[in-house]
């Protein structure tokens, strides 16, 4: 699982990311049954609980669905996740205020025709800034400089499930 964002822009609705989903199947069945939950918070002293409710089911909207994903088939899934304004959460930092979404996504799927042949894949990124020359670490999103599209939008991987 990938997450390439391709945009970023926060606005009087509320920060809105702009994604493209890349599932690929590395096993040797089809993925069948293809349903993937999502969820997008903040970054920070919540985190945590953010993705513990979304792993283990609690929370999160049911975002995409497809048919079957053949082996060596990769998907690409296009989406938008929005944190309303009453959710945002800023880090103050100095004289800044800075916005570190967190976004999860959780896949599962069936391989077989056997009711207990199921799988499932979740993995949670950190969207930012990437940085000029990029690095490691993505730039945190400016809050305090008002509504804006973010130039350079990126995600990195920050806690997976392993697959099942």
């Amino acid at each position: 699982m990938q997450l390439v964002v391709t945009q970023a822009r926060y606005s009087l609705m509320g920060v809105t990311i702009a994604y493209a989903l890349l599932l690929h199947n590395r096993g040797s069945l089809a993925a069948q049954d293809v349903l993937v939950r999502g969820i997008i918070g903040n970054g920070g002293a919540n985190q945590q609980a953010l993705l513990d409710g979304f792993f283990i089911g609690e929370t999160g909207l049911p975002l995409h669905a497809a048919v079957a994903l053949a082996p060596g088939e990769t998907l690409r899934l296009d989406g938008e996740l929005r944190l309303a304004p009453d959710q945002i959460v800023p880090v103050p930092m100095g004289d800044r205020s800075l916005l570190i979404p967190i976004a999860a996504f959780d896949t599962a799927y069936q391989y077989s025709d056997a009711e207990d042949d199921k799988g499932r894949t979740a993995r949670a990124f950190i969207v930012g800034q990437e940085q000029e020359p990029p690095a490691e670490r993505l730039a945190p999103l400016r809050f305090d400089q008002g509504p804006r599209q973010y130039r350079r939008p990126a995600a990195r991987a920050a806690a997976e499930l392993p697959p099942r």
